[in-house]
């Protein structure tokens, strides 16, 4: 069993790899930007929660414009994280909606 300062460093490595993914609205990582509030490291799965349903007005209209951009962000993040992590999950910090990538999109 790993002590706790190595499921620190673990959480660090994924913030670094996420530091690759950038917000195609600001042009800014997501790590940066405070999209990425939390890692859970366990032992068969990782947990990453964004801060996507709190920074995204109520207004419908807001909602689906913004739906896009969480889209590409997933797909990005997905693309960092899949050959370095086993299996982990993207989950909303205020809705605990979890987030998952079409199979398709993932490719393009």
């Amino acid at each position: 069993m790993r002590n706790s300062e190595e499921w620190l460093l673990r959480a660090e490595e994924i913030l670094e790899l996420l530091r690759n993914v950038e917000n195609p609205f600001t042009n800014m990582d997501i790590v940066s930007e405070g999209l990425v509030t939390k890692i859970v490291v366990e032992e068969e799965k990782v947990t990453i929660y964004v801060a996507f349903a709190r920074n995204t007005p109520g207004h419908p209209f807001a909602m689906a414009l913004n739906w896009a951009i969480q889209a590409r962000i997933i797909r990005d993040m997905v693309k960092v994280l899949e050959d370095k992590l086993g299996y982990f999950e993207i989950v909303d910090d205020a809705s605990l909606q979890r987030y998952y990538p079409l199979e398709d999109e993932m490719e393009v």
